[in-house]
């Protein structure tokens, strides 16, 4: 059974008040997405991403708000700080 990950982005805000948990996911191909550290927003707020192993018998709740923009950025093999204008 291969390890699963935990692939989060967490939402810069406009202000440091507003930072949160914007998209979680579970996944067993660590290797697409090790190499994403941030998204840059066209409002000029941020995602960081961040990837880690989960723990044993770990229960993740997933917040699926970027499915569709991870897919993109897999799908384009972009990688480091990805500006959604270039997408």
């Amino acid at each position: 059974m291969r390890p699963r990950y935990v692939l989060e982005g967490i939402w810069s805000g406009y202000n440091s008040s507003q930072k949160q948990p914007c998209h979680r996911t579970v996944t067993k191909s660590p290797n697409l997405y090790k190499d994403i550290h941030s998204v840059v927003f066209t409002d000029n707020t941020w995602m960081s991403v961040s990837l880690r192993p989960c723990k044993p018998r770990e229960k993740v709740i997933e917040i699926h708000g970027y499915d569709s923009l991870f897919n993109e950025i897999i799908d384009k093999k972009l990688t480091g700080t990805i500006s959604v204008e270039n997408l």
